[in-house]
């Protein structure tokens, strides 16, 4: 097996200017094959041996739409449906569910179910939920099917998001695909730009935090209780700071090609309660989550508890999505309790307590963080009996006043300064946004070249002063 092909990574460095040159030089009816050429060879580098995995899921998809597309009714569309979800989810289930389910049943049953020592498919998760909402639609009546099927192979693999989203939806992505074209000058400056605030969020925020994190949380040692708060903090900007950089990186190499990816993060940490937060936080999976499962339940069951059970069934949905360990079930199941909690605790400050506005988002915040910061181990440790001494250490008030282990952390506490560093930095960034309506790489963009050129510099030197170039994968590369 390769390694991965990070955006990250000296080989993609060389990689995708070569791509980007040849796609310039071709003409315009042969970029498509160009771009489907290097999507296969980039998802390759990994492991040529599942790229197979990718066409037949593909072919499928592909065969099933036009399928359904013969149907004039939604009963006879129907089992074509079922037929794509039947062997995308079972590929899924597969690769990803059976070794949890079958393990946790040999414990509980003493059954004898054979695991498999298969490793999961680079971006399986994603690409299976874009096929799925174009299947869906194609069944809605919403699209038609693409009969053109290298197109449709290009919507699958495009690889600027094949490995980690965002999931995007073929009513806006194939119509770009199908028309492609040289970048304008600004889409050239824009997507160079939000390349290098990705690889800033990564390299600057995102790995500097890691190895403070798992001094902390992969360690016999037991912490004061505020020490597991604050790194529950460092873990939420950690998470936030790698998959966003990914989203930024893929959104500016897209554009390379002129073509508009969705915004997957729309400054979350913001957000003044849960529901919000979710909203702005992973946007692409989230709205296929709600337009797929949560919204038909939600028409169909509507009384006050189902409702309820609905929002905790959706929120434990996606933990399992990220991945399949009851980790990821508790951290699903948390969130969903508290979006629930939520609604009668914003109601007793707005009713009884009578809180102004600017107070109950003061609380809301403050509340929000707390939730995210005692979540944060859940999504990030596996291991159920070191999950549950940090969580029970958090509740435990009387180790806060514990003395700190004496530890050699000279090293780590240097790659949290910087890391420091970079969060000031993504909060400055984040208020421009989101309080003077100011995206800055945009502006850039559009605005003076001196201005463009100081302000990329200066950014490129913080990259190569306070980077962490230990070639980290991107954390949802896992799932």
């Amino acid at each position: 097996m390769g390694h991965i092909l990070s955006f990250v990574s000296i080989t993609f460095l060389f990689f995708f200017p070569i791509v980007f040159l040849l796609y310039c030089a071709v003409p315009t009816r042969f970029k498509y094959l160009l771009l489907l050429g290097a999507s296969y060879l980039f998802y390759s580098y990994w492991d040529w041996r599942y790229l197979p995995l990718l066409l037949v899921s593909t072919l499928i998809d592909y065969y099933c739409a036009q399928k359904m597309g013969e149907c004039k009714t939604r009963k006879q569309r129907k089992p074509w449906l079922w037929l794509t979800l039947t062997i995308n989810l079972g590929l899924l289930f597969t690769f990803k569910y059976w070794n949890f389910i079958g393990y946790n049943f040999n414990i509980l049953f003493d059954g004898n179910i054979e695991l498999h020592h298969l490793l999961l498919p680079l971006g399986l998760s994603f690409y299976t939920l874009q096929t799925l909402s174009y299947s869906f639609d194609v069944y809605l009546e919403k699209v038609k099917p693409e009969r053109h099927f290298g197109y449709f192979c290009l919507y699958v693999s495009f690889f600027p998001q094949l490995v980690a989203g965002p999931i995007e939806r073929s009513r806006k992505l194939l119509p770009q695909l199908k028309s492609l074209r040289i970048a304008t000058i600004y889409e050239f400056r824009y997507g160079l730009l939000l390349m290098l605030w990705g690889f800033f969020l990564k390299l600057v925020i995102g790995d500097n935090l890691t190895a403070f994190i798992n001094s902390i949380y992969f360690t016999d040692t037991i912490f004061p209780a505020w020490v597991y708060w604050l790194v529950g903090g460092l873990v939420t900007f950690k998470i936030y700071c790698d998959f966003m950089a990914y989203s930024e990186i893929a959104r500016g190499l897209a554009l390379l090609f002129g073509v508009k990816l969705m915004l997957n993060f729309r400054r979350p940490l913001l957000a003044t309660n849960l529901r919000g937060f979710w909203q702005r936080w992973h946007i692409s999976l989230t709205h296929w989550i709600g337009d797929y499962i949560q919204i038909p339940l939600l028409q169909r069951f509507k009384s006050y508890h189902a409702r309820s059970l609905i929002t905790v069934f959706t929120l434990c949905i996606i933990g399992l999505w990220h991945g399949a360990s009851w980790n990821f079930i508790l951290f699903g199941l948390f969130h969903g309790l508290m979006t629930i909690i939520w609604i009668p605790i914003s109601n007793l400050f707005k009713h009884k307590l009578k809180f102004t506005a600017f107070t109950r988002q003061c609380w809301g915040r403050i509340i929000l963080a707390l939730v995210l910061m005692f979540s944060a181990p859940m999504f990030y440790i596996a291991d159920i009996d070191s999950l549950q001494t940090i969580l029970m250490t958090m509740l435990n008030f009387e180790t806060f006043f514990m003395a700190i282990p004496v530890l050699e952390w000279q090293i780590e506490i240097q790659f949290l300064t910087e890391a420091l560093l970079g969060i000031i930095l993504l909060t400055a960034y984040s208020f421009m946004a989101e309080y003077k309506q100011l995206e800055l790489a945009d502006k850039l963009a559009k605005g003076h070249s001196s201005v463009r050129w100081l302000s990329a510099m200066t950014v490129l030197l913080l990259i190569f002063v306070f980077g962490n170039f230990a070639s980290e994968s991107f954390i949802y590369f896992k799932f």
